[in-house]
């Protein structure tokens, strides 16, 4: 199928906002009224930027999974699909187009799927060795590294995130994380956790790494099901948060981590500085 979107130039200003040809509902992560989270355990995105990246990683997902094929779906069809406002959705399309994942046929607004190649990292779990450093259990046992949590929220989970996490429900913890090695920012991690197998995920503010309350709440320690590694060009507000050049690029990581019996309880992405990360993918 094809559509004849015009070519997406959009600016990403907070001042550019009329979606009323297209209403669609508010994007949850630009809602910040969406989720019973007390005022202190988030901080929220503010920025159509934000919404986009998000965007472009759901869309990314699914075209490495082989969802897509040639052209993309009717722009209707993507909206409804992850939930998201037409500014936003062709803002995410323009960072894929950036990233020279899909491109542009001339005179026909259409997006196709430019061939991906995918890499099975086979490890259990995505941890990443501190330059040789052991860390005794989490690597957040390393005096030096540090997390800061950027944007924790209870959202409506997209169809991406609930297909990937074999979600009956709807609702899903989004957490956003800045993690630093000796005070410089080395990669951004963003993970969905089901609401229905964690509860009480925020009963308290949220001060530990993600994978760290997982295992504490469910008593082992999850294991990756799936890691998908790429390389991508930073965008600006990756750039921005990393301290680097917007367009350099940087390791992007798709993940599912799951229990031992398999039942997955963690979706996510990160993006590495590659000048701050060693990938260690050794099989055991």
């Amino acid at each position: 199928m094809t559509d004849t979107v015009p070519e997406p130039d959009f600016a990403l200003d907070e001042r550019d906002h009329d979606d009323s040809m297209t209403r669609r509902p508010t994007p949850p992560w630009t809602d910040m009224g969406i989720g019973d989270v007390r005022p202190g355990h988030w901080i929220g995105f503010n920025r159509r930027s934000d919404a986009a990246r998000q965007v472009s990683d759901l869309i990314r997902a699914d075209i490495v999974a082989g969802r897509f094929t040639g052209p993309l779906p009717y722009e209707w069809e993507l909206l409804d699909l992850y939930g998201t406002t037409r500014n936003v959705l062709r803002a995410a399309l323009t960072l894929l187009k950036e990233q020279r994942l899909i491109t542009r046929a001339p005179r026909s607004g259409t997006f196709g799927v430019r061939p991906v190649a995918s890499v099975n990292l086979a490890r259990t779990t995505d941890e990443v060795t501190i330059y040789g450093e052991t860390a005794g259990g989490s690597i957040f046992d390393s005096p030096r590294l540090s997390i800061v949590h950027l944007c924790v929220q209870l959202v409506p989970a997209p169809e991406t995130v609930r297909r990937n996490l074999e979600m009956s429900g709807d609702a899903a913890y989004f957490v956003e994380s800045l993690i630093s090695f000796d005070g410089e920012p080395s990669r951004v991690r963003t993970s969905w956790v089901p609401q229905e197998r964690f509860p009480d995920l925020v009963s308290e503010p949220l001060t530990e790494y993600v994978p760290d309350v997982l295992v504490r709440r469910s008593g082992e320690r999850p294991v990756a099901r799936r890691l998908l590694l790429s390389t991508v060009n930073a965008d600006q507000w990756t750039a921005d948060l990393l301290d680097i050049d917007p367009g350099q690029a940087i390791f992007h990581i798709e993940r599912l981590m799951c229990l031992a019996d398999g039942t997955p309880v963690e979706y996510g992405f990160s993006r590495y500085r590659g000048d701050r990360a060693v990938i260690d993918s050794r099989i055991v």
